[in-house]
């Protein structure tokens, strides 16, 4: 493959991605952020247009500081693609649609039962739902792909190796969705903390820290870890189980993971069977939260238990791979905003002497925050160097 057009893909690369975490801005702005000459910029932006990718925009602040006129703006045209994410939550499913510019056009939620699990019946749900969005949006032909994020562990096939709140090992959900639609897309499955951590971060105009991590709190507990901005997976693509830390003996909650994880004392259903100990009844995470906010006093002892087991998990992952910065997610997550303080003092109590705690930051995402970050994965993926056009074919071959 000739040199000059391998550089040429990188730089198309390098201006959607810059589009894309900044926003629109004039040739002369995009040419500087760059590092390109202004007239290759301009024939790189002819190029994008001329494939749909990009549009130009009069813009009355952009203007021609020598000639006073308007001037205009490049930006990532919306309309050149849809990318689905779905989440498969505990007891709710959520699909999301984001555009070309990474934005969110559609989506749609709904619950299920616990006994409603089998895959079979929620690969059907997902599909319908899907194509109800699909429909409402167009029809397919501008869809790139769909990913369905899932509270367990997944295999880089996209098998779902194990969700145990799910009920599932070993389930080719990808196949059972696609005999449902008209149309089968792209599909792909991720875990849903890496997910989430993948809404956080996409259209951040700053890079993450060399070192981060991204905890997801729903019925159990996931996460992420991302290097640079880059998911860490491990040998199998399992990284990131931080619920099956192990911090205790025995939690608060008999769930089908390891006994004594942190997920038995933080997770969903372990902070309401620790209220009902303590004499509460709240029958849900808002519930529980509207307590907390009367001031009721065994949703404050509850609190209490629950910031003193995620401040040791916390510091347990702190003392291993030292993060600049740990951020909260998921229904769960709420509760950290009513115990900083308590959660801060626990790290405190059981990082290494001396050792700086990262910064914690709860996310602002809502509960479609996986959904987002699966559709995220595939506006990545097509917005990624393409390795044939680099190396060429012939020396990928050999790799």
């Amino acid at each position: 493959m000739s040199m000059p057009r391998a550089v040429r893909h990188i730089n198309e690369i390098r201006a959607l991605e810059a589009l894309l975490r900044r926003g629109g801005m004039s040739r002369a702005d995009l040419a500087r952020q760059l590092g390109l000459t202004r007239s290759t910029a301009s024939s790189i932006i002819n190029t994008l247009t001329t494939e749909g990718l990009v549009i130009e925009d009069e813009a009355q602040d952009a203007r021609d500081n020598r000639a006073g006129r308007p001037g205009t703006l490049v930006r990532l045209r919306g309309e050149h693609g849809l990318f689905i994410g779905v989440e498969l939550g505990i007891g709710r499913l959520s699909v999301v649609a984001l555009d070309f510019a990474a934005c969110v056009v559609a989506e749609r939620h709904e619950t299920f039962a616990a006994a409603e699990t089998a895959p079979e019946r929620l690969a059907a749900r997902v599909a319908d739902q899907v194509d109800c969005l699909c429909k409402a949006l167009g029809g397919y032909d501008r869809l790139h792909g769909i990913c369905v994020a899932v509270p367990g562990a997944v295999d880089r096939e996209g098998r779902v190796m194990r969700a145990p709140l799910l009920g599932w090992r070993d389930v080719a959900i990808l196949p059972m969705i696609a005999a449902h639609l008209p149309q089968p897309p792209l599909l792909t499955a991720e875990n849903d903390a890496n997910a989430f951590a993948m809404a956080e971060v996409y259209r951040q105009p700053a890079r993450p820290g060399p070192m981060e991590l991204y905890v997801f709190l729903d019925a159990g507990l996931g996460g992420a870890i991302l290097a640079g901005g880059e998911t860490l997976r491990g040998h199998g693509g399992y990284a990131g189980e931080f619920g099956h830390i192990l911090v205790g003996q025995e939690g608060f909650v008999d769930m089908a993971t390891l006994p004594g994880s942190l997920e038995t004392f933080v997770g969903r259903e372990a902070v309401l069977a620790r209220h009902r100990f303590y004499g509460g009844g709240a029958g849900d995470i808002a519930e529980f939260l509207g307590l907390l906010e009367t001031g009721e006093g065994a949703a404050q002892v509850t609190l209490a238990d629950w910031a003193h087991y995620l401040g040791l998990g916390l510091a347990a992952l702190a003392n291993i791979l030292d993060p600049g910065r740990i951020v909260l997610g998921g229904p769960v997550a709420a509760l950290y905003g009513h115990c900083r303080e308590a959660v801060a003092a626990a790290m405190a109590r059981h990082v290494l002497n001396g050792q700086p705690l990262p910064e914690i930051v709860l996310s602002e995402l809502g509960h479609g925050g996986p959904a987002i970050g699966a559709a995220c994965l595939l506006h990545k993926r097509l917005l990624s160097v393409d390795q044939e056009i680099v190396f060429g074919a012939e020396n990928l071959t050999s790799r």
